[in-house]
């Protein structure tokens, strides 16, 4: 008995190794009613690049309310390369179409918007690489963000 019952674990430790994540960075920012994202609240997200050799995907997730006021959110990325050269954009995150239907996964209260920011980059020099993120909108408060989360993807295709 005690036979089966290591077979099952070794195994089970097999499956488990076999599906490793592809996350290679991931970090969130966690908001709330009484302590909303504000416009100086700075988001910055640091990962180190090793394999020049493969392809990445960068990709952002943001949970807000069903109420949240806007059908978009404005935020404004700044890249920091290892050679400390900086790109600056000014994107619009469309959260929702014209009518108001959200694009993003609704459960209850809550919607989590998937955005791939870029997929299949190929970061030129290895070291370390910086994303700052910060709320672009008219309004110094974002009311209704609740979570802002990066990650770095090893793609497969590379």
């Amino acid at each position: 008995m005690k036979m089966i019952g290591f077979a099952l674990f070794g195994l089970s430790l097999f499956f488990i190794s076999c599906d490793t994540p592809k996350y290679i960075y991931e970090e969130s920012h966690l908001y709330t009613l009484e302590r909303p994202w504000t416009f100086d609240d700075t988001l910055i997200y640091r990962f180190e690049i090793k394999d020049t050799n493969r392809y990445y995907n960068l990709l952002l997730e943001v949970d807000h309310d069903k109420n949240y006021a806007f059908e978009n959110l404005y935020v404004k990325f700044e890249t920091l390369f290892p050679d400390t050269k900086v790109t600056t954009d000014v994107v619009s995150i469309s959260l929702a179409d014209a009518y108001g239907a959200w694009y993003s996964d609704c459960r209850g209260k809550t919607c989590t918007f998937y955005l791939t920011m870029q997929e299949q980059v190929i970061f030129a020099k290895p070291g370390a690489y910086q994303i700052t993120l910060l709320p672009w909108m008219r309004s110094d408060t974002i009311k209704d963000i609740y979570r802002v989360a990066f990650r770095v993807e090893k793609d497969d295709k590379r």
